[in-house]
């Protein structure tokens, strides 16, 4: 049994013997390997052209017609009423079951015609980032499963006056997998149960990137104090990741499936209760599920089902050997002293560095051990660079139950 590249480069060969080396069928199937009836087949007419199930002649440019651009726009537009997601794999998936005799479409095709008739905002360039040596390698290199989290801003239902608040984490990297709750509110305690729940069903991070929000940083806690939060991921063996301030974008899985939870759900339905915004959320994730093909079975360490992260929240934090976090920042003009200086800032303190870095990313490496920090440059994708090294002595704030 032939495979498929190897039948269509037989019957290409079966008619060049044919019909230009005037061979008989007989010498072509004693040459090709093949049985007569399989040459006669593919002799039988000159003008006869091997075509795969694509229904076009291999090697040649298909051309599409303007049936099929309107049925494309019809399932799309069917998609868009009753589904949550309709990309172009999805549709190509509905065409091919709604008409099985016609030939395939590629991709590139549908996403054209798609773009062409439901055109969607452009997301924001990357350039002027790459431009400011924004640390991508570097940042991906930081982990083998990597998660984003963030809240969703506020939202309300008519009738009621208490906002109502989400909390959404991303598994990036290998998979991908998002999940959205209601909370009762941005707190560190409910951050804290969110996390453990989760983290029972579905594996730890190696890298949780984050923005600097209260619930996170307990910024009150005052200059260069490690939030209870902080602690207990370090103690998990999860490595914090913390975004740039006023930089969204940095993570990017959370804000885009804040983006579609926005459009498919909150501003497409009108909700009365919360149940039936808890239910929908469901809907909307396994939707989101099945769209990203996510693995039924994901690899990697779980929390027990008795663990509590009270129990961790209690004991002393005693720092390890090994155990860091990283900070991406850019590095701004501030006022100091009557002065202007190239600085970043580390919770709720201020590192001056050469003027040289000013308007550039850089990647901020604190050695909760050993009390130092690193901050690194990555020019142009390449190595990482060590640009400035300082002690950076922390303290360590304390929740108390």
């Amino acid at each position: 049994m032939y495979d498929k590249e190897t039948l269509f480069r037989k019957r290409h060969l079966a008619q060049k013997l044919h019909f230009e080396q005037h061979l008989n069928k007989s010498e072509i199937a004693r040459r090709l390997g093949v049985t007569w009836s399989f040459v006669h087949k593919w002799t039988k007419d000159p003008k006869v052209q091997i075509t795969d199930r694509r229904g076009w002649p291999k090697g040649k440019r298909r051309t599409h017609t303007k049936r099929e651009e309107e049925r494309l726009i019809v399932i799309r537009s069917e998609l868009e009423e009753r589904d949550f997601f309709y990309g172009a794999g999805k549709i190509i998936d509905e065409y091919e079951r709604k008409f099985p005799s016609e030939p395939q479409l590629n991709r590139s095709y549908v996403n054209r015609v798609i773009s062409q008739h439901f055109p969607m905002s452009k997301r924001k360039s990357l350039k002027a980032v790459k431009e400011q040596n924004y640390p991508f390698e570097a940042i991906t290199s930081l982990g083998s499963i990597q998660e984003e989290a963030d809240f969703l801003g506020k939202k309300y239902i008519h009738g009621q006056t208490a906002p109502i608040h989400f909390f959404t984490r991303v598994y990036k990297k290998p998979f991908t997998l998002r999940l959205i709750h209601r909370v009762p509110d941005q707190g560190t305690e409910t951050i804290l149960d969110t996390f453990t729940q989760d983290w029972k069903a579905f594996p730890l991070p190696d890298v949780l990137s984050i923005d600097n929000g209260f619930g996170f940083t307990a910024a009150g806690s005052g200059k260069r104090y490690i939030s209870s939060f902080i602690q207990y991921l370090l103690q998990l063996g999860v490595t914090p990741l913390f975004i740039a301030p006023k930089k969204p974008w940095m993570n990017g899985a959370v804000e885009g499936t804040h983006s579609v939870f926005a459009r498919k759900v909150w501003n497409k339905f009108h909700f009365s209760n919360l149940e039936e915004i808890d239910e929908t959320v469901a809907q909307f994730q396994e939707a989101y599920r099945q769209y990203a093909k996510t693995p039924e079975f994901l690899s990697g360490r779980s929390l027990e089902q008795s663990f509590s992260w009270k129990d961790v929240i209690r004991q002393p934090f005693q720092p390890e050997e090994g155990m860091q976090v990283y900070l991406i920042r850019l590095v701004e003009n501030r006022i100091q002293e009557d002065r202007e200086l190239p600085t970043i800032q580390l919770f709720q303190d201020m590192v001056e560095l050469d003027r040289v870095y000013l308007n550039q990313y850089v990647l901020v490496m604190l050695d909760i051990f050993n009390e130092q920090v690193k901050i690194h440059i990555q020019p142009d994708g390449k190595e990482l660079q060590l640009i400035a090294q300082k002690d950076f002595s922390i303290g360590f704030a304390k929740m108390k139950y």
